[in-house]
């Protein structure tokens, strides 16, 4: 997978691509707008670049892109998706869920893929997930039925560590995806005080943390927020401090416990981006969202870090170990 640094220098490239393009006539190319939080989701950004490559795009050749990125700040998206809208795209291609209401609210005409993004955020988005009726298609992050991946990670962390009573739940205030954290997340951890910790990224995390010292909480579930689980600057604190702390730590971004947290569960989110990209490149040649039914994610991938889990003193359940995608010696 083409990681944050690469990205950064691929998003070089198409940036001075215009300047070539113009040439050539990019005032009739098709514009694909991409609306983004944060660099922090470069990794699958570029696996949506790179398919559609796979798909015979080269920016300024067959095809404009239009990057947009917040910086962070999600109350920025709304004049950021404006900004696109302005430039008249063939689509409008966003990695969150703030970002597709930001574009939804821009644009009732343009097509607008999202992926992915929660059940409940697509049914307000698209209306009908067999049909779009609305100009809104894409990919969830869960498969419904009243248990999301969240829910699930939560509750496998506590089978791995069921010692612990009290959970600090990190969530990013200014994503309104996580307004009602950690109360949703209740009845997966029964008998278990879940806190709610706010951070906006790499900005405060340390200082959020500090609060959190010497036995103030037995776990950590960190939010799969762009500025959180996505940004592995700040997965590498968080496990760093759930090292010292002694802390057993999940969340839904695979890769956490790749790197050293206790464990993860989530959606594998290489097929959802690459198949918007597919989406993407059937909407410039003329599909309709209503033509593109809504995804639901079929793969989801438990990853455990035994030798994370050795340290913290745990035995891991076997029959946890026998559900595992991935199992980290």
């Amino acid at each position: 997978m083409i990681g944050r640094r690469e990205f950064i220098t691929l998003l070089g490239g198409a940036a001075a691509c215009p300047l070539a393009a113009r040439a050539q006539g990019a005032d009739d190319l098709p514009r694909v707008a991409i609306l983004s939080p944060d660099l922090a989701t470069a990794d699958w950004l570029a696996v949506f670049m790179g398919t559609l490559g796979e798909l015979g795009y080269v920016n300024g050749r067959n095809i404009k892109l239009d990057f947009r990125f917040a910086g962070s700040r999600y109350d920025l998206l709304p004049a950021l998706a404006a900004e696109l809208v302005k430039a008249r795209p063939a689509v409008i291609f966003t990695s969150s869920g703030p970002g597709a209401f930001a574009a939804a609210g821009a644009t009732t005409s343009i097509p607008i893929v999202v992926a992915p993004t929660g059940v409940e955020a697509m049914e307000q988005l698209a209306g009908n997930f067999a049909k779009p009726v609305a100009n809104v298609t894409g990919f969830t992050l869960d498969a419904g039925g009243g248990v999301a991946e969240d829910q699930l990670c939560l509750q496998l962390l506590k089978e791995a560590a069921p010692g612990g009573s009290r959970i600090a739940v990190v969530v990013n205030p200014d994503n309104p995806g996580w307004r009602d954290y950690p109360n949703v997340l209740n009845a997966a951890a029964p008998g278990v005080v879940l806190i709610r910790v706010e951070s906006r990224g790499a900005v405060d995390i340390d200082r959020t943390l500090s609060h959190y010292t010497n036995g103030t909480v037995d776990g950590l579930f960190l939010g799969d927020d762009s500025q959180l689980a996505g940004d592995s600057s700040v997965r590498a604190r968080v496990i760093e401090f759930a090292r010292e702390q002694h802390l057993p730590s999940a969340t839904t971004y695979a890769n956490y416990a790749r790197e050293g947290g206790l464990l993860s569960y989530g959606v594998d989110m290489v097929p959802i981006f690459r198949s918007a990209a597919e989406y993407v490149h059937r909407i410039i040649h003329g599909a309709r969202p209503s033509e593109l039914p809504v995804q639901i994610p079929t793969k989801f991938e438990l990853v455990i870090n035994l030798k994370t889990a050795k340290a913290l003193g745990l035995t891991v359940p076997q029959s946890l170990l026998a559900r595992a995608d991935e199992v980290i010696e």
